[in-house]
């Protein structure tokens, strides 16, 4: 892909190798979706859509494999990979409020396969520490302000009162059935 950007600046400045090949205590890596792109000729690609893959509302496929095999290669192409954290994992659906309480269907569902993903991959040798949603509140999205929603606390952003979403229940179960072992 770099060889599209030929005027970008150069991947490796002076200086960056003395940075760089210092040890590191964990990678922390952000994952939400994948790409899925198509040559078309040397110096062009295309997105490719698939229209039969679950989306999220900003569009984004819903693909917990594309986690484990991110992992997973990770493990297989870096002999001295350190600890993994997930430092950002999330999505932005449609929530539905009403009574008291915020259903967010899709939300539980992405987490629960992104868990699960996880979870493979740890079983596969992968040393994967820890794992933090993509959000914990209802927050200013830059490219799409307060329209998209991907917080485990749903804000009402005229009174500012919060409710916590199904999600935000079943995340708490996961993590005390993690702790129990």
């Amino acid at each position: 892909l770099w060889r599209l950007w030929k005027d970008s600046e150069p991947l490796v400045l002076p200086g960056d190798m003395d940075i760089i090949q210092r040890p590191i205590d964990y990678l922390g890596i952000n994952y939400y979706s994948r790409a899925v792109l198509r040559s078309k000729g040397p110096d062009a690609i295309d997105w490719v859509r698939h229209p039969e893959v679950e989306r999220t509302t900003m569009d984004w496929e819903v693909y917990p494999q594309g986690l484990q095999d991110l992992f997973e290669a990770f493990k297989r192409d870096y002999a001295n990979l350190p600890p993994l954290y997930i430092t950002e994992n999330g999505m932005s659906s449609h929530d539905t409020v009403g009574g008291g309480e915020v259903d967010d269907l899709q939300r539980q569902a992405y987490l629960k396969q992104h868990f699960a993903a996880c979870s493979r991959a740890m079983d596969n040798g992968v040393d994967v520490r820890g794992y933090f949603v993509w959000s914990l509140l209802d927050n200013f999205e830059w490219a799409f302000g307060y329209e998209r929603r991907f917080g485990l606390v749903h804000v009402d952003f005229e009174t500012q009162q919060r409710t916590l979403k199904r999600s935000a229940l079943a995340y708490a179960d996961f993590l005390k059935e993690r702790a129990a072992g």
